[in-house]
């Protein structure tokens, strides 16, 4: 009986902390706060990323990263909206669909506007938005999304709210 031997295993290195290989926001185009409050940003996804090699090929920007783009502009939202003290985490699409297609290199615009928020005084509070991509001024993407918003003990949630 021959026993295969395995390779070594390679190490991955970690990241270095604080650092993204992706980030969803190029820009905060505008940020109001009085109600209903709303948020637009910019976003335009690089031709060539290794995003594009998947099935969709390189000409088409996935609905994964689509819906990425609509949960990171509304829970910028709604870390604003909260004052920058309790961090967002996406708990649920309420409802999501793609409407067309968004091409590596063009701009995207994301717009986000706040539903409400339950019990903002709380620890933990939940928050719902409703959020749309636009590509040359056509929509491609809408959602409602929920978030649940958590106090981090002993973390300075400052540097999450730098695209203000």
């Amino acid at each position: 009986v021959a026993i295969a031997h395995a390779r070594p295993r390679r190490r991955r290195r970690a990241p270095a902390a604080g650092l993204m290989r992706y980030r969803f926001i190029d820009e905060v185009v505008t940020l109001k706060m009085d109600a209903p409050a709303r948020i637009e940003v910019r976003k335009t996804f690089a031709a060539g990323d290794d995003a594009f090699s998947g099935p969709l090929g390189p000409d088409r920007v996935p609905n994964s990263l689509l819906l990425e783009l609509l949960a990171m502009t509304g829970g910028h939202l709604v870390f604003h909206c909260l004052d920058g003290r309790r961090l967002p985490l996406l708990l649920k699409v309420q409802e999501c669909r793609f409407e067309g297609c968004a091409r590596p290199g063009v701009p995207l615009h994301a717009r986000a506007s706040l539903n409400g928020l339950d019990n903002p005084s709380a620890a933990t509070v939940v928050g719902e938005t409703s959020a749309e991509v636009l590509a040359d001024g056509a929509l491609v993407a809408a959602a409602r999304l929920l978030f649940v918003c958590v106090s981090v003990p002993d973390m300075d949630l400052a540097p999450f709210g730098a695209l203000r």
